[in-house]
Formats: C-alpha cells, sequence, structure tokens
C-alpha cells in the first residue's frame, strides 16, 4: 500500500511538472492599444512638445502596451472640430481649449478661465483637482461620450500684440483682433468697440499689414514668441485680463477608456496629472525668459489704465449675466467658481503674499 501511494504521488509531481512545462512553452497574449491625440497647439509650441513627452512616458509605463500617437495642430481634426473628433472616435483623445467646445455645450464657456473669475493658477487647479471643477466638466462631456480632464495651466495670457501702439481701450476701437471665442471675444468686444476675428495660427503673419488683421491674443509669451507673432506685431498692451487663470484640457473617448484593462487606466491617468504639473511649470519658467527677451529686444509696452480696468469690470458683469441668463449649465458652474472664490479669497487675503 506504502509502494502504491509512493508512485501515485510519483506520477502526479510528474503529470504536474508536464502541465506546467507546457504551459510555460505557451506565449501569453498581450494586447496592444493603439491611440491618437490631437493636438490644437502647432508643432514648435512647448505644451505639444510636453506632449510627445507625455506619449513616450505613457508607452515606457505601459511595457508598450498603449501606445498614443500625437499630431500638432489641423493634422487629423482642427479647432472646434476636435471635440467631434473625439466624441466619433476619429482620435481618442484631445489637447484643446474648454472656450473652443461652446458651440457643443454654453457651460464650456464657464470652466475656462474668465474676466474676474480666479486670478491666480493655483486657485484654479484647486477647484478643479480638490474642488467641483472636475465633476461640472464631466456633467457637460460625459453625455456625449467624451471623459474630460484638466491638462495645463496657461495662466494669465501674454495680451494683445499689434501692428500699431495701443495704450489703452480707446485705441482699439474698430480693431480686428484675433481672440478666442466664447467670454473673450464678446467681453472685448463690449469693452473696446473692436472686433473679434477668428483667424488660424498661420494665418495670422500673413494678414499683418494687410487691413484684415490689426491684433493678436495668443496665449503666453513663450508660445507667442516661438511662433513669430511678435515680429510683425511689435506692439504689446498687457495683460489679458480676459484670461487670467487659462487652462487647457484632455478630452478622451469614453468607449476607448473604457476597454482599457484598470492598469493602462492607471497610468494614463498618472501620465496626465503628470502633464499637468510639468507643462505648467516648464511653460512659465519659459514665459518669464520670454518676457524678458521681448523687452529686452525693445517691444513697445502699454498697460492697462485703472480706468480701462474698470471698463473691463463692467463689460464682464454684463458678459457673464447674459451667459447666465441663457445658460443654466454655464449658471451652474460660473456659481460654483464664484463660491469656491469666495473661500480662497477669504483665506488669502490673511495668508497671502505680503511684500
Amino acid at each position: 500500500m506504502k509502494n502504491y501511494m509512493i508512485a501515485i504521488l510519483f506520477l502526479g509531481s510528474m503529470l504536474f511538472g508536464y502541465f506546467v512545462s507546457e504551459y510555460q512553452k505557451k506565449p501569453v497574449e498581450i494586447i496592444t492599444f493603439e491611440w491618437k491625440v490631437q493636438s490644437q497647439a502647432p508643432e514648435q509650441t512647448p505644451d505639444y512638445q510636453t506632449l510627445i513627452t507625455f506619449t513616450e512616458k505613457v508607452k515606457v509605463m505601459s511595457q508598450g502596451r498603449l501606445i498614443i500617437t500625437p499630431y500638432p495642430e489641423g493634422v487629423i481634426t482642427k479647432g472646434a472640430a476636435i471635440y467631434r473628433g473625439v466624441k466619433d472616435g476619429t482620435t481618442e483623445m484631445a489637447l484643446g481649449w474648454p472656450n473652443w467646445w461652446l458651440k457643443e455645450n454654453t457651460g464650456w464657456a464657464a470652466i475656462q478661465s474668465g474676466p474676474y473669475d480666479f486670478m491666480n493658477i493655483d486657485a484654479s487647479m484647486l477647484y478643479f483637482f480638490e474642488g467641483e471643477g472636475m465633476e461640472l466638466a464631466n456633467k457637460l462631456s460625459q453625455p456625449e461620450g467624451i471623459i474630460w480632464r484638466p491638462a495645463w495651466w496657461a495662466g494669465m495670457e501674454f495680451g494683445i500684440l499689434s501692428n500699431t501702439k495701443i495704450e489703452g481701450l480707446k485705441d482699439l476701437h474698430g480693431k480686428k483682433i484675433r481672440i478666442g471665442p466664447g467670454i473673450p471675444a464678446d467681453t472685448l468686444i463690449e469693452a473696446s468697440g473692436a472686433f473679434a476675428t477668428p483667424v488660424t495660427p498661420e494665418e495670422i503673419i500673413p494678414l499683418a499689414g494687410s487691413g484684415l488683421l490689426d491684433g493678436v491674443e495668443w496665449t503666453v509669451p513663450g508660445a507667442t514668441l516661438k511662433m513669430g507673432f511678435a515680429k510683425a506685431y511689435p506692439y504689446l498692451i498687457a495683460p489679458a485680463v480676459w484670461q487670467p487663470s487659462v487652462l487647457a484640457d484632455f478630452l478622451i473617448n469614453k468607449t476607448a477608456y473604457d476597454a482599457l484593462p484598470p492598469d493602462l487606466q492607471a497610468i494614463l491617468e498618472s501620465a496626465m496629472k503628470d502633464y499637468t504639473l510639468t507643462t505648467t511649470l516648464k511653460s512659465k519658467n519659459i514665459d518669464i525668459s520670454a518676457f524678458r527677451n521681448f523687452v529686452q529686444e525693445g517691444h513697445d509696452i502699454s498697460t492697462w489704465s485703472k480706468e480701462d480696468l474698470n471698463a473691463w469690470k463692467l463689460a464682464s458683469d454684463k458678459i457673464y449675466k447674459r451667459y447666465r441668463d441663457e445658460s443654466e449649465a454655464f449658471n451652474e458652474i460660473y456659481e460654483s467658481k464664484m463660491r469656491y472664490k469666495a473661500h480662497y479669497d477669504d483665506y488669502y487675503t490673511t495668508f497671502g503674499a505680503y511684500d
């Protein structure tokens, strides 16, 4: 009996070893996901260069299981069509600006920075990551099959570069200015009597001196100077009071996201947050150097008078009221932001900068 049991155990171990060996010989199937991310940014801008780094990090962290190919401005989809491209699955991701999506829902105009809302990057970052901001943005996007995430914060934009000297609002009357859609453009029109001209980046320099474009608002100093706009439009009036804490956004096709296994979803989420921090800090550092270069090259710089700032405030209040009256979604987001701003301002009245 004892020998019989030993024989059975020996046979069992042999069979177990055989099956383990055969299993180890069988290759494990690795599923690879290949995505496209369409950026709003031209290839030479800092935020596109960090997007390339983002895709490289995702590839490394996922051990090649999630491959995201970046595309600069206009390659697959362009402008506001970026949103619809993610919605219909033409691209799995996009990097854009919330106010570009306002034709999809006016509420997006409240997601983007507007005049006299969050005046600092940190207030806006806190609201979207720790307050209601991300939840309310996804309330707009998820019924469209899109997941929304903050991308990076440009902060205070450069101002208006023009081909003639601009010293205040009065000098903008009747001028044709390239400016982003929504609250920024509507406030500029209301405050100054200028015209908002929606032109593409590649048209901006050729239109200088043509009479068809007098000035351009284009994000921050680093991106503006890399695009070469300051050579064609050498006069600046700053800052961009219409967008004091500008943020970009990631759009992700929900079906594509849900198809990822949990570990790849976690890698993607982690990489997006890394992109946020890296791009925000790197771009702001570039902006400081770029503005110094702008000054050293002798460009003419004007700033808004107190009277102009009061006029901007009155104009923005009027525009906000119009949007709030017309859109329940806009009003919900706007009120949420103002509640958060009140708490933030109360705290920083005591704990803000003292110099």
